[in-house]
């Protein structure tokens, strides 16, 4: 049929004369039509990887990555072609010789089967298979990556049991089956890629004698092809945690979130902890990996073997858990969840059904609230045991029963924090328990670190600020005193030997972030005195000498906030203590009052702040950053804070960042030129005040002076 038309074709042409072009022509010529398309063929995709050029592998990559976003399933499955000659024989005369029923030699075809295309970019990532160029593995790696955050689904796969192979199904559902099958072999092959790189580079490389490479065990940076390998997996973990592998994918993460050598490995991971906490709706992901985290500081706290120090920064990605069940909630939610499934074993069918709903709902991509709870409450009691275990640790070595290691001390401050964070879900005999271990740790509280003990203070008061802690019998006196006494070494916390690693004011030797200490000294004045009602008019006046006379020694960006606070907390209290406040805004020698101020006594009601005056606002007026001297006169003259502007925290955030980057704000001043001194005519003015403004201007330039300017004899120059 495909001959007659062609001839027909042919035929109608010559009538028409030579209406065809050439192309045309020999479309017909071998009988297939010109608009026939081209098969496409990735240039290099048989060749040795190891033979090609550097652009040759990049082009190959290029073209495979699109090949495979293209049609996944066809470049997850190999291909094979038959190989024939001339002469019915291969092109290398390797053909196998067959004997039918009558005897006669029969010829069977030879066929070379061609590799995945993922695998071959696979092969394109791992330095042996594609002639030792990292720049090609790293650009593979990095495509892989992509490739596989697209088609991941959000859920696990489950591949069919032999039982279920056995059953005869549609054709439809046998290819969804292999696809399925063929992206967990890839996928599992690329997590072992990425894990044997990062291995074999992630303590860098050195050179032999022999001239080859081995990895170095020193401790030393990793190479650039190993930190990709791991910034690939945390990437992984951030948007397929709900994908099959998610152990494994833990498992290395958590490992590396405490890598000491490279702050940027250990940055990348504990950032990817975060999000994954932040975005697991269900929450078993994120109880699999509290529990990994709560082991690492378990075996660190007992000294177990193989325990390695653990880093703040990975207990501090506990702070992105959205914990919202109740202990009491959690307990209803455990008690139907243990009736659902004792009433599951009774028969056979409600197991069935259990565990047809149960991959329903994964299907669905649902929410089950009981689930959810029972996740959220097993996540809560790993998170509390942790935090509890360092707080005992150091309250033993603070009262020296035992010896706390290093680590565990500067974990203090996270446990501290994550307290203050959950402390509203803990249950009310817990809360007991927590203010009686803070008690203890701040009974020696020069022997803590100040970011530790202000992280105490601050884990307590937000403690009793919770629903229900009214009745509790503590006096949030045993938690002011404290306070009180450590507000003089804000200013010098950087420069102590406890948090001059972890805290990192801009100025000072301990680094050149932001110091969390003053941040969390802002948090304890907002809990103590704005959001509790202070009957103590001593106390007030006491705790405003003394965050005067903390800001004289500290640095611009933890004085402002200082003085920011100390107004709101003035202002709020001017209206029922006018006379107790205003009184320190006058001089010494007008002041009449009974005995002297203490600056040395620890109980702020013994200090006696009533006989003194805030004569530091004095001096920091004339500071020589503008900030400081703007608060430090709107307190002196009682001016109350633009608010939400000039809030202590956004203050704080600003200028932590402004000190951190070495800005320094400047009010452009410009100056007009003496010659300039012409006035500009409106247009709708009058003709008299025209005339006026005329006479004006030929008066101010008949005044006009040119100044020469004095020998300086060339002191600039030396």
């Amino acid at each position: 049929m495909g001959r007659k038309r062609s001839a027909a074709a042919a035929a109608s042409a010559d009538a028409d004369g030579d209406t065809l072009t050439r192309r045309q022509k020999r479309a017909l010529a071998v009988k297939t039509p010109y608009f026939a398309p081209k098969q496409s063929s990735i240039p290099h995709l048989d060749a040795d990887l190891s033979r090609l050029l550097p652009q040759q592998r990049i082009d190959l990559i290029a073209a495979l990555s699109e090949s495979i976003l293209e049609d996944p399933a066809g470049a997850l499955a190999s291909t094979r072609t038959e190989l024939s000659g001339g002469d019915g024989r291969s092109s290398k005369g390797k053909q196998k010789d067959a004997t039918d029923d009558d005897g006669e030699a029969k010829k069977e075809p030879m066929y070379h089967k061609t590799q995945s295309k993922v695998h071959k970019l696979l092969e394109l990532a791992s330095l042996p298979s594609n002639g030792h160029d990292a720049h090609a593995a790293r650009l593979a790696l990095l495509s892989l990556l992509a490739i596989y955050q697209d088609i991941l689904p959000s859920y696990r796969i489950r591949l069919p049991t032999e039982a279920e192979m056995n059953v005869r199904v549609s054709k439809d559902v046998k290819a969804t089956w292999d696809y399925e099958r063929r992206l967990l072999q890839s996928y599992q092959r690329y997590l072992q890629l990425l894990e044997r790189t990062w291995e074999e580079g992630k303590f860098g490389r050195r050179w032999s004698l022999d001239g080859s490479k081995k990895g170095n065990s020193q401790g030393g940076p990793p190479t650039t092809l190993a930190a990709t390998a791991i910034l690939a997996l945390s990437a992984l973990l951030q948007t397929c945690y709900n994908f099959n592998f998610r152990s494994n994918l833990l498992q290395i993460v958590v490992r590396q979130a405490n890598h000491r050598s490279s702050e940027e490995v250990r940055s990348a991971c504990c950032g990817a902890l975060s999000t994954m906490f932040t975005a697991d709706a269900q929450g078993d992901a994120s109880l699999e990996a509290v529990r990994l985290i709560a082991k690492t500081v378990k075996q660190q706290s007992t000294g177990g073997r193989g325990s390695k120090p653990v880093h703040p920064d990975l207990l501090n990605t506990w702070l992105s858990l959205p914990l919202r069940v109740h202990e009491d909630e959690a307990a209803a939610a455990k008690l139907a969840a243990a009736a659902r499934a004792k009433k599951a074993k009774k028969s056979q069918m409600d197991r069935d059904n259990m565990e047809i709903e149960k991959e329903m709902k994964e299907g669905e991509a649902t929410v089950d609230k009981l689930e959810l709870a029972k996740n959220q409450a097993d996540t809560l009691h790993a998170v509390t045991l942790t935090y509890f275990r360092i707080l005992k640790l150091v309250a033993a070595a603070n009262e020296g029963e035992g010896t706390a290691p290093n680590s565990t001390s500067e974990l203090l401050p996270c446990a501290l924090r994550g307290l203050a964070k959950f402390s509203h879900l803990i249950h009310m005999d817990a809360v007991v328990d927590l203010l009686a271990v803070l008690r203890d740790l701040l009974g020696n509280a020069s022997r803590l670190p100040p970011d530790a003990a202000i992280h105490c203070i601050l884990c307590a008061l937000k403690t009793l600020r919770g629903p229900g802690r009214e009745t509790l019998p503590v006096d949030p006196k045993e938690y002011l005193i404290p306070l009180y006494n450590l507000l003089p070494r804000l200013g010098v916390a950087a420069m102590e030997s406890g948090s001059g690693k972890n805290a990192t004011a801009p100025d000072g030797p301990g680094g050149a972030a932001g110091d969390k200490t003053i941040e969390a000294a802002i948090q304890c004045l907002d809990h103590a005195f704005l959001q509790r009602r202070e009957l103590s008019t001593a106390r007030l006046a006491a705790f405003l000498k003394r965050i005067a006379s903390a800001s004289l020694h500290c640095p611009p960006h933890s004085a402002t906030p200082l003085l920011a606070s100390a107004r709101q907390i003035a202002a709020r209290y001017h209206s029922s203590s006018s006379s107790k406040i205003d009184r320190m805004l006058e001089n010494e020698e007008d002041v009449v009052a009974e005995g002297m101020y203490a600056p040395d006594a620890e109980d702020p009601e013994h200090s006696n702040a009533h006989a003194t005056s805030l004569w530091e606002l004095s001096l920091l007026r004339y500071s020589v950053h503008p900030k400081v001297a703007e608060h430090a006169a709107g307190m002196a003259e009682g001016k109350l804070l633009k608010l939400p502007a000039e809030a202590p925290g956004k203050i704080w955030t600003l200028m932590g960042r402004h000190a951190e980057e070495a800005f320094v704000r400047q009010k452009p001043v410009w100056k007009k030129h003496p010659l300039d001194n012409r006035i500009a005519v409106d247009a709708g003015a009058s003709e008299g005040d025209r005339k006026k403004r005329r006479r004006k201007q030929r008066r101010i330039q008949n005044q006009v002076r040119f100044i020469t300017p004095r020998r300086t004899a060339n002191w600039h120059l030396l």
